[in-house]
């Protein structure tokens, strides 16, 4: 199993500052690039900021980038290059998704970055952008803080037509290229008769991304109606149709909250009956006949707790892994993300407040300068070096507020051996 990692980057948009900077990255990166190498990774996701690179429209600085892709390079770490990270755009770009210039602006810097770095075969073009787009038109979490369908509709045909635009371009200039669509792996489930409308919806929706960029949105799909009320057009849905782009790998993130249960009084939590990552992987996977790959998980808690997680995931995957020989399909990597510890997720990326998130592979102290080792980052060390499977992975006990938050997947781990975890285990 290819274990892959990458680094948070998220631009916290009208701050003036990215995770990059906030988990100190951007000045620790060959340090952290060191730690990588010394891990055993030799696939890493990796970001491309384009809201720092192209401060001003049509000027990119590539200083920064270039040290660390060389130190890429030096070390034999292989990126994937993720130019799009949520809402990592230039804030020249008024409206973000929404500006009629994005498609184009977007397609512009990618082709300028692959330019440079030409060697470069695995791209991400853009993370999440279904979920993404969501928080930005739909919720008004992000930038530029739109409400409704009638907002979210549009702005997701503009991110579609980006998509296609970006992944037509990389595919005629190298064929070879490994295009890699990263979604979150959703699964959605109504508790009560009254919700099965909106579960049903939230099935369909998740798919909403993929469909459109390969052309395979017509009258007949379950959503053509949907996005013609909210604003497609019927020429914007069929030039889809007529430019479909290229999908290599499925990029499927899964955390506890991916599998959204639903009742009449809205999100029904905890879960209930959560099924995991295997069965859910398998219906994406089976609906477009491609590899999968892991391209993110995590747990916010203590270092024990996300060990029990890593074994968790770990095992899912193996066991999705057996499921994808039948129909002559691969499993392509396991991916924990971040490889150090985030920030700012408290907030939900709306402000650049420096508080620690304890979600990574290395812990940060409080002044963020400084990477700490765990049990974890020893046991994924030798996950990625092909040491251990997830049977050795140790599982202790849930703490707080993790018990509660988890309760119901514990049949899931039934079988395992548990262990009460010891104080050095539960460092956050």
């Amino acid at each position: 199993m290819n274990i892959i990692s990458g680094f948070e980057s998220t631009h916290i948009f009208g701050s003036g500052k990215d995770v990059l900077q906030t988990t100190r990255h951007a000045e620790c990166f060959k340090q952290d690039l060191q730690l990588v190498k010394q891990t055993g990774i030799k696939l890493l996701r990796y970001s491309v900021p384009w809201h720092s690179i192209e401060r001003e429209k049509g000027v990119y600085d590539w200083r920064w980038m270039d040290k660390t892709v060389a130190c890429l390079r030096n070390y034999g770490i292989k990126p994937i290059f993720d130019p799009l990270h949520h809402t990592s755009f230039p804030e020249w770009l008024t409206d973000g998704f929404a500006n009629p210039e994005f498609p184009e602006s977007y397609l512009k810097f990618v082709s300028a970055l692959s330019d440079r770095y030409w060697w470069v075969r695995d791209y991400t073009v853009a993370n999440e952008p279904f979920v993404t787009t969501w928080f930005c038109g739909h919720e008004g979490v992000w930038y530029p803080f739109r409400h409704g369908a009638e907002n979210f509709v549009p702005m997701m045909m503009n991110v579609g037509k980006a998509i296609s635009l970006v992944s037509r371009m990389l595919v005629e200039k190298f064929p070879d290229v490994r295009l890699i669509h990263v979604e979150a792996a959703e699964n959605h489930r109504a508790v009560d008769v009254e919700s099965e409308p909106h579960a049903f919806f939230g099935n369909a929706i998740r798919f909403l991304v993929p469909d459109l960029v390969l052309g395979r949105i017509d009258e007949q799909h379950q959503l053509y109606s949907y996005l013609r009320d909210y604003g497609a057009t019927e020429n914007g849905l069929a030039w889809f149709k007529e430019n479909p782009a290229r999908i290599d790998i499925l990029g499927l993130d899964y955390y506890s909250h991916c599998e959204l249960e639903w009742s009449v009084k809205g999100r029904f939590l905890p879960n209930q009956t959560p099924e995991g990552f295997a069965p859910t992987a398998l219906e994406y996977a089976k609906r477009y006949d491609l590899p999968v790959m892991l391209t993110e998980t995590n747990i916010r808690g203590y270092v024990s707790d996300r060990i029990s997680w890593l074994k968790f995931m770990v095992e899912q995957c193996e066991i999705l892994e057996e499921k994808l020989k039948p129909l002559n399909l691969s499993f392509e990597g396991f991916c924990w993300y971040p490889f150090i510890d985030s920030t700012d997720w408290d907030t939900l990326l709306t402000e650049a407040n420096y508080n620690i998130d304890p979600q990574g592979i290395f812990w940060l102290d409080q002044n963020r300068q400084m990477r700490h080792s765990s049990e974890l980052s020893e046991i994924f060390a030798a996950l990625a070096r092909g040491q251990i499977t997830s049977k050795d992975i140790p599982a202790y006990r849930f703490l707080s507020p993790l018990d509660e938050t988890l309760e119901n997947f514990l049949p899931l781990m039934a079988h395992w051996q548990w262990k009460q975890p010891q104080r050095f285990a539960a460092v956050a």
